[in-house]
């Protein structure tokens, strides 16, 4: 499969994992689709070809899903679907798309984040949009007033984004024989 092919069809099973798992939350079943996601992921690892650096941009992507939005919960950014009191651990379905997110490194985003200010300004628009997108269908609540959450959205993806991107470059780096998949 060309580079071209692969980042196509990266980005169309992402979008996939993404509607699955906010649809499922918007509907009460975000475990279902965490669980969509996480087939979705296994996919990916069954193709990649150094599934060692693709493991290693999981935990760090989906660990830092879990710092960013616990701090989304406890500022107060949005309430996920039944009412999540602030501070409470962000659900699976959203940390699920947080893994997800890094099948998307090494391909379809491969180009945005070899550019660390083109990273952070998609992680400024791109976070906030994405929480808009899932409010609209109903898996999470903005609270308002707006404009502080979507700021603190906009901070927390600029620096994620940031991380992600040198964490990218870091493997490309180490590996670039191993980069795509088989």
């Amino acid at each position: 499969m060309t580079a071209r092919a692969t980042a196509l069809v990266n980005y169309v099973l992402y979008q996939a994992g993404w509607f699955a798992a906010v649809g499922g939350a918007a509907l009460g079943h975000g475990t279902v689709g965490a669980l969509i996601a996480a087939a979705l992921i296994a996919g990916h690892m069954t193709l990649a070809r150094d599934r060692l650096e693709e493991a290693r941009l999981l935990v760090i992507t989906t660990l830092t899903g879990l710092a960013v939005e616990a701090w989304q919960l406890h500022a107060g950014t949005y309430v996920t679907l039944g009412g999540a009191p602030a501070g409470q651990v962000p659900p699976l379905w959203l940390l699920a798309l947080w893994a997800q997110f890094a099948t998307t490194f090494r391909y379809s985003l491969r180009r945005v984040l070899a550019r660390p200010a083109a990273s952070i300004a998609f992680g400024a628009l791109g976070g906030p949009i994405a929480f808009i997108a899932g409010a609209r269908l109903g898996a999470v609540t903005l609270t308002t007033p707006l404009w502080p959450g979507l700021l603190r959205l906009a901070v927390g993806w600029m620096l994620a984004l940031a991380l992600f991107a040198w964490a990218t470059r870091r493997a490309r780096d180490r590996e670039p024989s191993r980069y795509g998949w088989r």
